[in-house]
């Protein structure tokens, strides 16, 4: 397979709502959509889309970078072998969010030539994908009001964001929702590293009876992470503290710490997820697949890694719902708190808005 064609366009997404947690107010998401076509007269899509305030990299980096690969990917031959596949990706240096949108792009291309190829490749999938709620920062009456209005659609698992200046407040929330809701739903905290060496533990066991799944990155940095799960009453998920792949396999070789939450695009690309994904299922630990705001382009890429996790956790992939609008159809949208998967129809075929 020989790529003929390669170009990259900006796009914007409005928020209905700005969205906030601990660190940062959302209220746009841009991008850059990244469109290859091959020999076979196939074509595809994959996006590029660095997340401010968390990803390394800017939207200006990754223009630079984009129009610099153009030069270098037309022309280039794709062997059938994956692992030599493999191989010449990563020859591309980019940053992470670009390689995302490139392997993407690619990957889809090499599925429509081989139906088989996902099989084949990655292993079986998954006909059904949990998906969780997640509760942005507000007043207390909003947030009870926003978990019921969720559970409505069918969610059952929520995802809420703490990490205030006042560790009461947050223990007040906790309690005020398991209260309302008892135990009929899941909930998952993200602290958003807001916590200290000091307190983190002791935070934790005041948690500890409202049963919580996980609590994502609660504080300090990985090494005092790596302490704090051995002796956490609570499950410990991490995500922010995950700057390297590096950092992410020695934490399912070496630590009692069993969540990994990824963004792919934030992470440094598909095929890195994917190794980890199969590692952490042969260790019976968990990968979580989580959004950093991608359109319904880069959420496919999610869905289908999700897909491959071979838990039942509920993933982070709702958060189109906060879109005015989207690029294009969204041929895997969230149900009664549920994606239905069907891998025949991977990759879609999108129908860009202008």
């Amino acid at each position: 397979m020989k790529i003929t064609r390669f170009k990259y366009s900006p796009y914007l997404i409005k928020l209905k709502k700005t969205f906030q947690s601990s660190q940062q107010l959302i209220s746009e998401h841009r991008g850059f959509l990244i469109s290859v076509s091959d020999d076979l007269g196939n074509s595809a899509v994959g996006e590029a889309a660095p997340l401010p305030g968390l990803s390394l990299e800017t939207l200006s980096d990754n223009e630079i970078i984009l129009n610099i690969l153009r030069s270098y990917i037309v022309d280039v031959q794709f062997p059938d072998d994956f692992k030599l596949t493999e191989f010449t990706l990563a020859n591309f240096h980019s940053s992470p969010s670009v390689r995302f949108g490139i392997e993407q792009a690619i990957i889809s291309l090499l599925i429509k030539k081989d139906r088989n190829f996902i099989k084949n490749n990655f292993g079986l999938t998954k006909s059904e994908i949990n998906v969780n709620a997640i509760i942005a920062f507000d007043q207390l009456d909003e947030i009870l009001y926003s978990i019921d209005e969720k559970i409505k659609l069918g969610y059952t698992t929520i995802k809420m964001k703490i990490g205030r200046e006042d560790f009461e407040d947050d223990y007040s929330l906790v309690a005020a929702v398991r209260d309302k809701f008892g135990d009929g739903i899941k909930i998952r905290l993200d602290a958003n590293n807001k916590w200290n060496a000091g307190n983190t533990l002791p935070y934790l066991k005041r948690l500890e009876p409202f049963n919580i799944e996980f609590i994502e990155e609660p504080g300090g940095d990985l090494l005092l992470l790596f302490d704090i799960a051995k002796d956490s009453p609570i499950s410990i998920g991490i995500d922010e503290s995950l700057r390297s792949p590096d950092n992410a396999f020695t934490v399912l070789n070496e630590s009692k710490i069993d969540t990994l939450i990824l963004k792919p695009g934030i992470f440094g690309g598909f095929l890195r997820t994917l190794k980890l994904i199969q590692l952490a299922n042969k260790l019976n630990k968990k990968v979580i697949i989580s959004s950093s705001f991608e359109s319904a382009v880069g959420k496919s890429g999610l869905v289908l890694l999700a897909s491959l996790t071979n838990h039942t956790l509920a993933h982070g992939l709702s958060i189109s719902e906060y879109f005015e609008s989207n690029l294009c159809n969204d041929e895997f949208p969230v149900k009664n708190g549920i994606i239905s998967f069907d891998v025949s129809k991977y990759p879609p075929d999108f129908v860009i808005s202008n």
